[in-house]
């Protein structure tokens, strides 16, 4: 059995690879009818679960997944085969977490799983299983917890590296690791998968250059193992850390090519997180319309697959496009969406859903003040420093609606130094022009330039003196 195993796992995974969906199915369900003929329990759930996981690559509904996950636990719970039963544990939380964000249910299956694995001395699935409670832990708002789960898978994996296999066993992949061909590229494209998690991690903890480093090694780790599912990804987790940096170049010329290694691979999850990304990354350029467009197509994948947490991500993101472009009435429409997609979604963080200042606005402006208010504590809290002009712009509007000089004069001109620096980290000349003559940046720089120059009949009397802001013109910097 174990031999027809092998050869049928292979095959299977070896279709997935050239995306030839319909022979990886006929395999696995040969493979199944095999297992139920001789009545082998272990192999049949084994089975089962890569169905489960094929379908989910094909954008299958979620009856047909869930119906073939059921079934595996079923015969692996009746079977008493306690690896059988481990991995279904697994792929049940990595399913249940990440596909349709039951955390509860997930918690409680990736915990089963690491003790499970545990208990067999299995260091593969332990670091697998690892990985998931780390992700939970990360969407139920636990930062330190996800460190710690991810350290710790990371440590096994470097011990992992150093033993050799001759099982020839493949284990289950991640769903979006599409079909590692071996179990050394399994375990080096699960590698990239944990140090993803710690890059995004970081960006959250304020460790930009640490995000940085961990994105740098799970985009070589998935490069190496020629995973393209994996690089895309890996792709975008290092763009976070770069973007935080003000690393603007390097991110865009990334994520371009990145996007066109994706459309290359079926729509599914990752590409739609790819699009996303890439929205950002031309907002942070200040290219409005090819990031328009793009979060466009990115919130079209979502809303066909059915992708709730990632479109809050991509409607917040379009508000700000609006916002930021002048049409109020979509950024209005689009604030509204996210809010309450958002608060439908049972978690407390949501990846890089960090654009709420301009839903503030947006909300302000179509009356809702209160939800505006909840929006503008949000993005304070949350503000990382790749946030922080836009933060302390929006900021600043808010000062000045409500009468308050001194506190809009500060934010605007925290807002200007911001981006000041942001320029002066891109080396490439048209770039920089470009990302300066952006209208939200002229924009932020001209009211900067316009309420320093307000000074206030008390500041005016002690014979202080508005900070020097400096604003961009056509040809160079000059300092008002």
């Amino acid at each position: 059995a174990s031999e027809v195993e092998r050869l049928y796992v292979h095959l299977g995974q070896a279709y997935v690879f050239q995306n030839d969906w319909e022979q990886a199915q006929e395999a696995y369900e040969e493979l199944l009818a095999y297992a139920k003929q001789h009545q082998l329990a272990a192999l049949a759930s084994m089975t089962l679960n890569r169905l489960a996981i094929l379908a989910i690559q094909q954008s299958n509904g979620k009856p047909t997944v869930r119906a073939l996950l059921d079934e595996a636990w079923h015969i692996a719970e009746g079977s008493h085969d306690q690896k059988a039963l481990a991995e279904t544990a697994w792929n049940l939380a990595q399913i249940t977490g990440i596909m349709w964000e039951d955390l509860t249910s997930s918690l409680r299956h990736g915990e089963l799983a690491l003790s499970l694995a545990r208990a067999r001395h299995d260091q593969e699935l332990e670091a697998r299983s690892l990985y998931i409670l780390g992700v939970i832990s990360l969407y139920r708002g636990d930062v330190e917890g996800t460190m710690h789960y991810v350290e710790t898978s990371l440590a096994l994996y470097a011990t992992i590296r150093t033993e050799p296999t001759f099982s020839g066993e493949l284990s289950l992949p991640h769903f979006v690791s599409g079909a590692p061909l071996t179990q050394a590229l399994t375990h080096r494209t699960s590698e990239a998968w944990c140090w993803g998690l710690l890059a995004l991690t970081q960006v959250y903890a304020g460790q930009v250059l640490g995000s940085i480093h961990s994105g740098r090694r799970a985009l070589a780790l998935s490069t190496e193992s020629k995973n393209g599912w994996a690089q895309v990804l890996s792709t975008a987790y290092l763009t976070y850390g770069l973007l935080d940096a003000g690393a603007f170049e390097e991110a865009l010329e990334l994520m371009q090519a990145a996007m066109a290694l994706a459309r290359t691979l079926p729509p599914m999850l990752s590409f739609q997180r790819l699009l996303t990304a890439l929205g950002m990354t031309y907002h942070a350029v200040q290219q409005w319309q090819e990031a328009r467009s793009t979060l466009e197509e990115a919130e079209a994948v979502a809303e066909t697959l059915d992708l709730g947490r990632l479109r809050v991500v991509t409607l917040s993101q379009l508000c700000m496009n609006c916002a930021l472009t002048g049409e109020w009435g979509q950024a209005h429409t689009y604030a509204v969406q996210a809010m309450a997609l958002r608060e439908s979604i049972d978690r407390a963080m949501i990846p890089q859903d960090f654009s709420f200042h301009y839903e503030t606005e947006a909300l302000l402006r179509g009356g809702d003040e209160r939800q505006a208010r909840v929006a503008a504590g949000l993005a304070a809290d949350l503000g990382l420093p790749g946030e922080r002009w836009q933060i302390q712009a929006a900021l600043g509007t808010l000062y000045e609606a409500a009468g308050e000089p001194v506190q809009a004069r500060t934010a605007f001109g925290e807002a200007a130094t911001i981006i000041q620096g942001l320029a002066e980290g891109i080396k490439d000349e048209a770039l920089r022009s470009r990302f300066l003559a952006g209208p939200p940046i002229q924009q932020v720089l001209q009211q900067a330039h316009r309420v320093a120059n307000q000074v206030p009949q008390d500041q005016a009397e002690q014979g202080g003196a508005p900070r020097r802001v400096v604003l961009q013109t056509d040809e160079s910097w000059e300092a008002s």
